[in-house]
């Protein structure tokens, strides 16, 4: 099974262990008055999360006294704001500690979810800071007041028991600038895109006070940082104070300027932080474990080519990721030899010319024999992920490579007939042992494994984080044209598509740890008919996996897919049922399936009406535009190997017939 930890959750075999400061310039007088910069964020730390328990005991009591006086409602908004700006003083260390509690019990998005990694089916209901926005800022707050009050007494409870834990804890100076750049990922990402503020949108003020508490804590090392770096020391400074007076001056939510505010402030502070820890010799996360985690920590942008790490995502290892294997992964994957009738590839429906998806609404069958339930998604940036297929079924790559090769509508066959073939070839064989060696005792070199491992490292390499947004985001290019600038905004804002599309990767990958996939219900119509719409009957997650048929809220739930070289991937959804983007954004526009008047109670997408302009929807098809980036990953193989003449396999296409 693959490994779980990230940077977020390996404290806890770590939280115990007191670890000393790894500054090399701290004199020892400072030592001896106990003011070490570590000793002061303990101690704030500590402070601010009685300063939070405080906050939810006052909304409590706000709650209970509710009635029908709107001075009440405003003292009850006011109270909840107040709550939620002590949460995102102490989130940056609290969520770093303990993400999966924050998520469960304090601040997670406000829909059921099924707990992971246990043996029974349980069913976490919505709670939470976010399930009381909604209440709290809906239109009539007094006729849910005993929910609200169930709600906000249950999470002072989980809250006070978290707090005694967390009280406990020691964390080292490494576990700091981590928490930080964890955080600056979490305000692009979650905060002012209002993921984290569904009913109250006041996630501007909300970033304001968690970069308030990130800098308190980075500004306790500058006076070792003056003595190493003062120029360095001057610019995060500046950087920080300027980004708090520009969501001071810029508290619109949806006039908010995103684009301006990451590419100057969110992402430069991601780089900075890392530049100090670095330049005060504190320790990496990769110089005290061996553990994978999904972000790579020496990362110096949000938006790089190298912000994740994809080796955290496959099962196989930095050594045995070669080129030569990769070579490999390329051959088979655009060869239909691994099919049944030696005519479909992998590339038949993943073809570089289309972004590697096929152009089709849903997906040719074997034989031509009529049109598989879905079409195929690109599988650009497709290691980045935790779950597989549009209903999530499987949770490895090579695992999906398994369904498509014994799937009768796919390529029906096996990997004992696949393997039977393979070995006939002189150069297929030449190439297995080349990149594998000898195999000794029962084991061939060309198995199920090896195939498999050659398609993933050959996958891993289509990756696409260099697009003109990305470039321009880090500095690379000056310009960025306007109508795609208004469409980031739109976006990450008032259009709420990164609250689902989650920045950098664009998708459902979660943020900020990067290791688990949401699906949601948007309820995608059966045709394109605006006037007489009818869900498209595929039930998604609930109707396949090992989650078939075990919780309603995942009727009609789909994958949430990247919109990363969207241009390039029509017809859109799982059903193809939109030829263009802009189609799509109508959709959206419109509130889904259940805006556009289908039944559908689980829609997670919200259903109201976004009111677009035509020129914002405009502005948003022109952003997605500006994701596309293919360069350097299309190209084929020039031939594909040989086989003994009396098999008649060498007339076999390059990417199969279909």
């Amino acid at each position: 099974m693959k490994k779980t930890f990230t940077i977020l959750t390996i404290l806890a075999a770590l939280v115990t262990i007191v670890l000393t400061s790894s500054f090399e310039s701290i004199d020892n007088s400072e030592k001896e008055k106990g003011k070490l910069p570590l000793d002061i964020i303990k101690a704030n730390f500590h402070a601010d999360l009685d300063t939070f328990q405080m906050a939810i005991e006052t909304l409590l009591a706000s709650a209970k006294k509710i009635n029908n006086n709107a001075a009440s409602i405003t003292q009850l908004q006011t109270d909840f704001k107040n709550a939620r700006l002590a949460y995102k003083e102490v989130e940056y260390l609290l969520a770093y500690l303990d993400e999966e509690a924050m998520v469960y019990h304090i601040n997670g998005a406000p829909l059921p979810k099924l707990e992971k990694h246990v043996p029974e089916i349980r069913i976490f209901e919505p709670s939470g800071l976010q399930a009381i926005d909604e209440i709290v800022f809906s239109d009539d707050p007094l006729a849910e007041k005993k929910h609200l009050v169930s709600l906000t007494e249950k999470m002072l409870k989980e809250y006070k028991g978290l707090k005694n834990i967390h009280k406990r804890d020691y964390f080292s100076d490494r576990q700091v600038f981590e928490a930080v750049r964890l955080q600056l990922v979490r305000i692009l990402s979650l905060g002012i895109t209002g993921f984290d503020t569904p009913g109250s949108l006041h996630a501007l003020p909300e970033a304001k006070s968690s970069l308030h508490s990130l800098s308190q804590s980075m500004n306790l090392y500058l006076s070792y940082l003056n003595k190493k770096d003062p120029a360095l020391s001057k610019k995060i400074v500046a950087t920080f104070k300027e980004a708090i007076e520009y969501l001071q001056n810029n508290n619109d939510f949806d006039g908010f300027d995103r684009l301006t505010f990451t590419r100057d402030y969110i992402d430069p502070l991601f780089n900075m932080v890392l530049k100090v820890q670095l330049t005060l010799g504190v320790e990496t996360f990769y110089e005290v474990s061996n553990i994978k985690s999904a972000i790579n920590y020496e990362a110096e942008h949000i938006f790089a080519t190298d912000f994740l790490d994809p080796l955290y995502y496959i099962r196989i290892s930095k050594e045995q990721d070669t080129d030569e294997l990769a070579e490999l992964g390329q051959m088979l994957f655009f060869d239909p030899i691994l099919s049944k009738n030696n005519q479909r590839a992998c590339a038949s429906c993943h073809n570089p010319k289309r972004a590697f998806t096929d152009g089709r609404d849903k997906s040719l069958a074997f034989d031509f024999k009529g049109k598989i339930n879905r079409n195929a998604p690109t599988v650009i940036n497709s290691i980045y992920n935790d779950e597989f297929f549009y209903d999530l079924r499987v949770d490895q790559f090579d695992l999906q490579v398994d369904h498509v090769v014994f799937a009768e509508d796919e390529f029906n066959t096996d990997y004992e007939e696949i393997v039977k073939k393979l070995k006939q070839s002189e150069e297929y064989t030449a190439r297995f042992h080349k990149v594998f060696g000898e195999q000794e005792g029962v084991y061939e070199v060309i198995n199920s494994g090896s195939i498999n491992s050659a398609i993933v490292a050959y996958v891993k390499r289509l990756a696409s984080y260099n697009s003109e947004l990305d470039q321009y985001i880090r500095g690379e290019v000056a310009t960025y044209p306007e109508a795609a600038h208004r469409g980031f905004n739109l976006f990450m804002g008032k259009a709420l598509c990164g609250t689902c599309h989650f920045a950098p990767t664009f998708s459902g990958l979660v943020p900020p740890g990067f290791t688990e996939n949401e699906a949601e219900v948007i309820g995608v119509p059966a045709t394109n008919d605006t006037l007489n719409p009818t869900i498209d009957p595929d039930l998604g997650k609930y109707g396949s996996g090992n989650m078939k048929g075990i919780a309603d809220f995942h009727k009609f739930a789909f994958k949430t897919t990247t919109v990363r070289n969207a241009a390039l991937t029509a017809p859109y959804m799982h059903n193809g049922v939109y030829n263009s983007l802009e189609e799509v954004v109508d959709f959206y526009n419109r509130g889904g399936g259940a805006g556009m008047g289908i039944d559908l109670p689980n829609q997670t997408l919200p259903f109201d009406n976004l009111n677009l302009t035509k020129q914002e929807q405009a502005d948003l098809v022109a952003f997605m535009e500006t994701l596309t980036d293919t360069t350097g990953i299309t190209t084929i193989p020039a031939e594909l190997p040989k086989f003994p003449d009396h098999l008649k396999l060498d007339d076999r296409p390059i990417g199969g017939k279909y």
